[in-house]
């Protein structure tokens, strides 16, 4: 269970990117002043990097439509809204348990934020997620620098309704401190783990005051 959640409010960043889990690609949304479009960039090639905010998670229940998105969300750690009951003709719900997140990178052009429900993306960030929580780095106030380094088939269904999914596959290549283009921090840092508890092997530290080395 991905944050702990059986598998709102408008964004407070307007540039976004988005994960395709059926094409397994990564997009950078940029906006098209001339022809008031959004425009997707692939940005799966080369292996993009860039630093993911931890300190600014939140999780809980959205859902996607043409007019945009609809969160019901809150800074991960902290109590889970209630599910939405809204359904659709068929009788499944439409509010699906997502992550919301901030990004920033030079690949990215500056700060984005990223959201998904895709079951497979979930369970990556939320493997992520628990990896940062154990690094000293983290426990620092530090946050991830990571990098797409593949990504993993994964079928679902069976029959006629198989059908395959790309989930992406991060790997931290590093750490930086959280630039103040994030915005006010509403996740702590974690707490070091007991004296017990094995080291998380991590990247070097980085810094973004170097012209966004990532």
């Amino acid at each position: 269970m991905a944050f702990g959640m059986q598998t709102a409010a408008t964004p407070d960043f307007a540039d976004i990117v988005k994960y395709d889990a059926n094409a397994g690609r990564f997009f950078r949304v940029d906006y098209n002043l001339d022809t008031r479009e959004k425009v997707p960039v692939d940005i799966t090639t080369p292996p993009p990097k860039f630093a993911i905010d931890f300190g600014s998670l939140e999780v809980g229940y959205g859902r996607f439509t043409a007019t945009g998105p609809e969160f019901h969300v809150v800074p991960v750690e902290q109590k889970l809204p209630a599910q939405p009951l809204d359904k659709d003709e068929k009788g499944r719900l439409l509010f699906r348990p997502v992550f919301r997140v901030k990004l920033y990178g030079k690949v990215l052009d500056g700060p984005r934020e990223w959201a998904s429900a895709a079951n497979c993306v979930l369970e990556t960030v939320d493997d992520l997620y628990n990896k940062f929580r154990a690094a000293p780095e983290a426990q620092a106030g530090k946050i991830p620098i990571i990098e797409l380094t593949r990504t993993m088939p994964v079928v679902f269904g069976r029959g006629a309704r198989q059908r395959t999914l790309y989930a992406p596959c991060f790997t931290i290549v590093g750490w930086t401190d959280r630039p103040a283009a994030m915005g006010e921090r509403t996740v702590p840092p974690p707490k070091p783990a007991p004296p017990a508890s094995a080291a998380v092997a991590t990247g070097p530290e980085q810094s973004l005051a170097d012209e966004i080395p990532f």
